[in-house]
């Protein structure tokens, strides 16, 4: 490829969730990884759980292994984080945690965090849920520039996220207007707005809003290992070539089909890009 390079290839902790962290990151040194992309979940490393020391102990780690930490990711699905919610407290104690994310992704020399903007009850009138999580974001955006890190926000899903599709991340990084706000495709991902990743590209400034892509493949969806699902991602990849991407393709390999065996699918998942890239 023109642009790509295997450089720009993440590896991640994700399938290996039901390991120790220990364990993950012997796997990403034997596999060959060089950049990382920290999936902040228990047993890992959880964001209440941990403190600066521990960020600081877990920095050592990670460099023991040769790795560098380029995304921060805290766990927001499984666990109840969401900075859109209703409830004072809950969205409070939300924002909270997006704060500790950003210090411990400083305290790592990470750029980047990966946030969901939150959502509201599927009763709800979507307008006040956009307005709870452009307010949170913004103040979010304040505190990370500070830290020199930027945020990267997903679509998802309407039960995970305000942001369902594209066009509506790009009208939420225009409308908190902050400088360090961009936006992520996720190939896995892109069958719930069914749109296309040229048509991602597009709507995000043509790529000058995409600040971090997480790979996996999928049927259309699911986080499968790359090869084993049913995307075209050769072509995806020809894509993000095509528009001159100069960041993370990142391995968002989380199916439960690898609970046992995440190795496999990080590792398979590896040499697949390496190779699409590499021709």
């Amino acid at each position: 490829m023109k642009h790509l390079t295997v450089e720009q290839i993440c590896v991640s902790n994700f399938p290996y969730y039901k390991y120790s962290l220990e364990y993950a990151l012997d796997s990403l040194e034997r596999m060959g990884g060089k950049n990382l992309e920290m999936y902040a979940c228990d047993p890992h490393f959880h964001v209440d759980d941990s403190t600066l020391a521990d960020a600081k102990a877990l920095k050592k780690k990670i460099k023991n292994h040769g790795l560098t930490v380029q995304c921060f990711t805290p766990e927001q699905c499984n666990y109840p984080v969401n900075i859109a919610a209703k409830h004072p407290a809950a969205r409070k104690r939300s924002i909270e945690v997006y704060k500790k994310s950003i210090q411990f992704a400083a305290e790592l020399d990470c750029h980047l965090c990966q946030f969901l903007a939150g959502f509201g009850c599927l009763d709800e009138e979507d307008e006040a849920i956009w307005l709870r999580s452009a307010e949170a974001l913004a103040y979010l955006a304040d505190i990370a520039r500070a830290y020199e890190v930027d945020i990267a926000l997903e679509t998802s899903p309407k039960s995970y996220t305000c942001l369902t599709d594209t066009p509506k991340m790009k009208k939420m990084i225009k409308e908190v207007n902050r400088d360090n706000v961009f936006g992520i495709i996720d190939t896995a991902v892109l069958g719930y707005s069914h749109e296309t990743i040229g048509q991602a590209i597009e709507a995000l400034d043509q790529g000058q809003l995409l600040r971090h892509v997480h790979v996996g493949d999928g049927k259309p969806n699911g986080h499968f290992a790359l090869g084993e699902g049913e995307l075209d991602l050769a072509g995806m990849m020809a894509e993000l070539d095509k528009a001159g991407y100069s960041h993370c393709l990142s391995l968002e390999i989380l199916n439960p089909l690898y609970v046992e065996n995440p190795e496999h699918a990080m590792k398979t998942s590896f040499e697949w890009l390496k190779k699409c890239i590499c021709g």
